[in-house]
């Protein structure tokens, strides 16, 4: 995209006025901001829809890590087993190992 526009026609561009320039898909827009700068705003179509895409592929993809560091975080999260039960459990196996060795003893 080329604009010729000579510097003396930017300089008298009333305020609210601009310069416009369009190739293919390229777009250029001139204009004074009525502070005595110049604003140039170039776009392009295809480089805005390929920003968008790549905007949305790192949405997917940060949604997709969230979601994996999260499976991750609730596989990982085991609790320990509690003392108290395995105690409890361990003696109570220990009596009925005792009871049914008591009975098998005295049957012979």
């Amino acid at each position: 995209m080329k604009l010729t526009i000579p510097a003396d026609s930017l300089r008298k561009l009333p305020e609210g006025a601009l310069y416009r320039g369009k190739s293919g898909q390229a777009n250029l827009t001139v204009r004074n901001d009525g502070s005595g700068n110049i604003v140039a705003e170039a776009s392009c179509d295809s480089l805005q829809q390929l920003v968008l895409w790549y905007e949305e592929e790192l949405t997917r993809i940060r949604s997709e890590t969230r979601n994996e560091t999260l499976n991750d975080v609730q596989t990982e999260e085991k609790r320990p087993p509690n003392r108290i039960r395995v105690f409890v459990t361990g003696i109570l196996a220990g009596l009925l190992a005792g009871v049914l060795l008591t009975i098998k003893l005295y049957k012979r």
